[in-house]
């Protein structure tokens, strides 16, 4: 594998802990966020695009969509990167690498693939993986599935859900290309082959408090998925696919507020949804280090005195020494 060469452009922390990593390379942008964990596991939250033009709603960098290539990340890339972060750092004996950044796995899924083999077969540390897909597209989801039978691969996926209705779902992912009850579907069937597997479900109890193999991820927003209808619309599909459900706590945008009901959805679904439910809030969110939360300047630059200030003020406050 030939050596990718890149250059830092930022460190980052946020006050509790977690950090992000901006390095530039020949194509792109790549950003790294090391969610610190006191079990001695390293968690890297990863991008599998230098930028993504999906268009999802409640995204932070392309809800309005925008005229910038979608450009997949090569192994070579990746790799140099998280070596460099690895190499200094991290003192675990485990690492997590979560595909949940800038981009669609299941649109470069490869590159799960290509990290995970290299970091087996180069470090003594345990590896496990993990990526939230909003597609769940067949091709890449045959290629998982065949690649878990014969080589154990102990791979988490998360699904992105987000409404329980097809025409909302549509209309807040417009790149969703399959029906809500397709991708339930392929979920359960992962479910099922992975839940036999010991040796796989072995590795994930080493890194989730829930070894499950498969989640669901709604966040909760307001007026565009919060109603009564689609919270019975979620019992239902809880108890049908006995599907494990992850709520995010939101993080609004411009125009998308976090629901003031997550609350009371967290404490309905627990009594009836019929599969454990989980109400999380995604670390570092100073330092826009989930999925779909990105430095913005280091993508598109400055458009106006105005977001330049804003962006030298973010800077001096979070980032720290290389």
């Amino acid at each position: 594998m030939k050596k990718e060469k890149f250059k830092i452009l930022g460190r980052f922390r946020d006050e509790d802990g977690t950090e992000k990593f901006v390095f530039k390379v020949l194509r792109g942008i790549i950003e790294v966020t090391w969610i610190k964990n006191k079990n001695g596991i390293a968690v890297f939250c990863l991008p599998t695009h230098h930028y993504c033009n999906l268009g999802c709603k409640f995204c932070h960098l392309t809800g309005k969509g925008a005229n910038i290539k979608m450009v997949p990340i090569s192994a070579e890339s990746l790799i140099a990167a998280l070596k460099w972060i690895i190499d200094s750092y991290i003192h675990d004996g485990k690492l997590l690498f979560c595909f949940m950044g800038v981009g669609e796995p299941f649109l470069n899924i490869n590159l799960v693939f290509q990290i995970y083999d290299y970091f087996k077969k180069n470090t003594d540390k345990i590896i496990s993986l993990a990526l939230a897909s909003m597609m769940l597209a067949p091709a890449p989801f045959e290629r998982i599935t065949k690649k878990v039978k014969q080589e154990n691969l102990p791979l988490k996926i998360h699904f992105s859900l987000h409404s329980p209705s097809d025409k909302t779902r549509k209309e807040i992912i417009p790149s969703a290309p399959t029906t809500i009850s397709e991708c339930l579907e392929k979920l359960k069937n992962y479910q099922d082959i992975v839940s036999t597997n010991q040796t796989i479900i072995k590795n994930l109890s080493q890194f989730h408090k829930h070894p499950d193999p498969v989640e669901i991820h709604y966040t909760v927003i307001d007026g565009i998925n919060d109603g009564d209808k689609d919270l019975a619309k979620i019992i239902e599909i809880g108890k049908k696919y006995k599907i494990p459900l992850k709520i995010l706590k939101f993080n609004p945008t411009e125009s998308l507020n976090r629901s003031p009901r997550t609350e009371f959805w967290f404490n309905e679904l627990s009594k009836d949804y019929g599969a454990p439910v989980y109400l999380y809030a995604p670390p570092g969110p100073n330092i826009g280090s989930s999925c779909g939360q990105f430095t913005k300047h280091y993508y598109l630059g400055s458009n106006s005195p105005e977001e330049l200030k804003e962006f030298k003020a973010w800077k001096k406050k979070y980032e720290i020494a290389v």
